[in-house]
């Protein structure tokens, strides 16, 4: 490893020695990669999938080839229900594949009766593709999804319905080795709440636009620096200023390939900079892959990591270069407050996708 690369590796080390013990809170992320959630949610430097355009859009020049996901769905529910308990309340057959209307009555009590209940649904579709060798690549997502949690110890129902629909562009200057990354993101958004006695009623969405600006440094060696500008200027939806603040993450990886093995460690630093309260901003992964296909993915992939200090597991199978995916993600989030940790209920997904 050349000494560049350690002297940029030990820095982003003293970096994350430095975020701990800061506060805590659960952090709201639409369009979440299910690859990048299984590896911890890492995915600053090393997002290759539809979703990269949330993390980081420099990224977008990890992208191989293109593909487009047609209809792509997610699923996901907490411990003690089934994913099918979010398919049979929140997904459609027809577009917009998610039922917009949230929590059905009928299923009020039961979804209550869990601790920590927790669902969520999105689908849409989704498009990445690289253009040139160097890294000029593109990717975009038209999304609708719902989540669903029961707040206070089950004294409130909370819930959030989303249209995003999110574009980016990765740009390699000079000779590709450091790619600036642009994005620009609409957002409709509609929260509800409501004693436990009733399911809230969605009002009229409201509106917003987010632009995001990314860099990424590619080492010799397989190994990157990203660098990214949430929220540049901060958010408004409708009348709440800041309602998605700006934040600044950093995040390292590799991807080395041998044969028919492919390994991806992933380290991200969220919150560089962040008006949000967060305990612990690490994110750590890893993937390892069989047989690489030549959209970035595997034939099996195995992901593991820390998400914020939680353990993460998720596992894909990849058909016909992306043309049908299958995987499943077991995970937990930080739920605590400013002065103590708190770890919410394992939570669960499942996605599938079908493009071409």
């Amino acid at each position: 490893m050349k000494l560049l690369t350690r002297l940029s590796l030990l820095g982003f080390a003293l970096l994350v020695l430095f975020a701990q013990g800061l506060k805590a809170g659960e952090i709201y992320q639409g369009l979440i990669s299910q690859r990048s959630l299984a590896m911890g949610n890492t995915g600053i430097a090393s997002a290759n999938d539809s979703y990269a355009v949330s993390y980081n859009p420099a990224v977008l020049a990890n992208v191989k080839n293109w593909w487009v996901d047609l209809a792509a769905w997610t699923l996901e529910a907490s411990e003690g229900m089934e994913v099918l308990d979010a398919a049979g309340n929140l997904v459609t057959i027809q577009f917009p594949y998610v039922d917009e209307n949230g929590l059905k009555a009928g299923f009020r009590q039961s979804f209550l009766n869990k601790d920590q209940p927790h669902l969520r649904a999105n689908a849409g579709i989704n498009f990445a593709a690289r253009l040139s060798d160097e890294g000029v690549a593109i990717g975009a997502n038209l999304a609708r999804e719902i989540t669903i949690q029961g707040l206070e110890n089950n004294t409130q129902i909370f819930q959030r319905n989303e249209r995003i629909q999110q574009v980016g562009l990765s740009i390699p200057l000079g000779q590709g080795q450091w790619v600036l990354g642009l994005a620009g993101r609409g957002i409709e958004r509609r929260d509800a709440t409501s004693d436990a006695t009733q399911v809230p009623q969605f009002g009229e969405f409201e509106t917003g636009t987010a632009a995001d600006v990314g860099m990424l440094f590619r080492f010799a060696g397989h190994n990157s620096l990203g660098l990214v500008v949430q929220n540049a200027g901060g958010t408004d939806i409708g009348a709440t200023v800041d309602a998605e603040p700006q934040e600044v993450h950093l995040g390292w990886s590799a991807d080395w390939e041998l044969g028919f093995i492919r390994l991806v460690p992933a380290l991200d630093l969220r919150g560089v900079s962040t008006p949000r309260e967060e305990k612990n901003r690490v994110h750590a992964g890893v993937e390892f892959g069989l047989f690489p296909n030549s959209t970035g993915g595997n034939l099996l992939s195995i992901r593991a990591g820390s998400n914020r200090g939680y353990p993460t597991q998720g596992a894909e199978l990849n058909f016909f270069n992306r043309s049908l995916l299958l995987g499943a993600t077991r995970y937990s989030e930080e739920v605590g407050t400013a002065s103590a940790k708190a770890e919410s209920s394992q939570r669960q997904l499942v996605y599938v996708s079908v493009g071409w």
